[in-house]
């Protein structure tokens, strides 16, 4: 940019399975943000989450999702299976520290020997899993789980999520609570649905204590999926949906 501001750069050493990473640190005592982002297949749909690990107490994290197009609700027919729409791919999220400098994965700016540690930033952990949606465009709903967790950079397995059933708005959007296997309420996720008869969907997750060993962790979670039985189907488990 003409002002010099830096801009980020793809890290690929730092991708998780179906997301590709950008990391910027302005120097070595400064915040490392990555970043872990996705389009659909069609085009339709893209979700990026980005975190830095934290200094001098505090961290800080978001994201966003966004759809081109209008919201074009599937053909519902008849039966008992009227309305149900599956979905399925990767997820990856970023957690609220958890690499220090001289890591194996570690992407953070050289410090100086003897450089104190209050000053020292921390490099966000990532995350990895497997998420299934079903939608009901019948009944306006969506729910769905967050599966074969693991942190990536120390290969820690991590919990199951459950993403609550939430109503799907006239907007194709929604937003829901989301609580580990034994309904203790851990966070929050939501999304959109677009492309054709909406072929897919993309969303958000914000998790707290999933961590049984860890203290105050955040996790910032990021996933674009694909309709089962559509023009992209992911595969995986799609073979046990049946396609409306």
């Amino acid at each position: 940019a003409a002002s010099g501001a830096q801009v980020a750069a793809a890290r690929a050493a730092l991708d998780v399975a179906g997301y590709q990473a950008y990391s910027m640190q302005e120097d070595a005592l400064d915040r490392l943000f990555i970043a872990l982002a996705a389009q659909s297949p069609d085009g339709s749909v893209s979700a990026t989450t980005v975190a830095d690990g934290g200094q001098f107490n505090k961290y800080f994290a978001g994201g966003v999702y966004t759809r081109k197009g209008a919201f074009e609700r599937p053909e519902i027919g008849t039966g008992p299976g009227a309305g149900q729409v599956s979905y399925a791919g990767d997820y990856a999220g970023l957690l609220n520290g958890g690499i220090s400098q001289g890591g194996a994965t570690s992407v953070l700016l050289p410090t100086e020997p003897g450089t104190d540690a209050s000053l020292l930033p921390a490099q966000s952990a990532r995350v990895s899993g497997n998420i299934f949606l079903n939608a009901n465009f019948a009944d306006n709903s969506v729910n769905g789980s967050i599966y074969n967790r693991m942190v990536v950079d120390t290969n820690t397995a991590l919990s199951d999520v459950i993403l609550v059933a939430t109503d799907i708005t006239e907007n194709g959007t929604f937003e829901g609570g989301a609580e580990d296997p034994d309904k203790n309420p851990v966070g929050a996720y939501g999304g959109a649905f677009g492309g054709r008869g909406a072929n897919s969907v993309a969303g958000l997750v914000h998790l707290t204590e999933v961590i049984r060993e860890v203290t105050d962790e955040q996790e910032h979670g990021v996933f674009v999926l694909s309709r089962c039985g559509g023009p992209n189907d992911p595969g995986g488990v799609c073979s046990q949906t049946a396609p409306r």
